[in-house]
């Protein structure tokens, strides 16, 4: 996975067996879209209602692709979760947007290249 920054955009390209667990090559934000984004030590904020259309889910392992939920449409690349009825992930760029499609986009990658984005985020010029 490579996160790609320019002045207006952010664009999130996945490769390889991602393409084929996520069902997507690229998910491409406006910076003007963006709500929030952060770095969390630990995930564990799941709607009540996930749908997964389409994508992957194997459990203790993997969980990615579009989700719809009562709020809007998600979009998760979660390597690794833990647990069935409270599940948490460590390690995840959490993406918050204007948009209907995705509205959140939640991705588990390190620390360094999370926080990237993050500076990008909050350089707002």
């Amino acid at each position: 996975m490579k996160f790609v920054t320019d002045k207006k955009a952010l664009v999130i390209e996945l490769h390889g067996r991602e393409q084929v667990w996520a069902l997507k090559a690229k998910i491409s934000v406006y910076k003007k879209d963006i709500i929030n984004v952060e770095y969390k030590d630990v995930f564990n904020d799941w709607r009540k209602w996930e749908v997964r259309l389409p994508g992957t889910g194997m459990p203790g392992k993997l969980v990615a692709g579009s989700f719809w939920t009562e709020d809007g449409w998600d979009f998760l690349y979660l390597t690794n979760p833990h647990g069935w009825l409270n599940p948490f992930v460590h390690n995840v760029l959490f993406i918050e947007t204007k948009l209907q499609k995705f509205h959140r986009i939640v991705i588990s990658c390190n620390e360094d290249e999370a926080k990237k984005v993050v500076r990008w985020a909050k350089n707002r010029r």
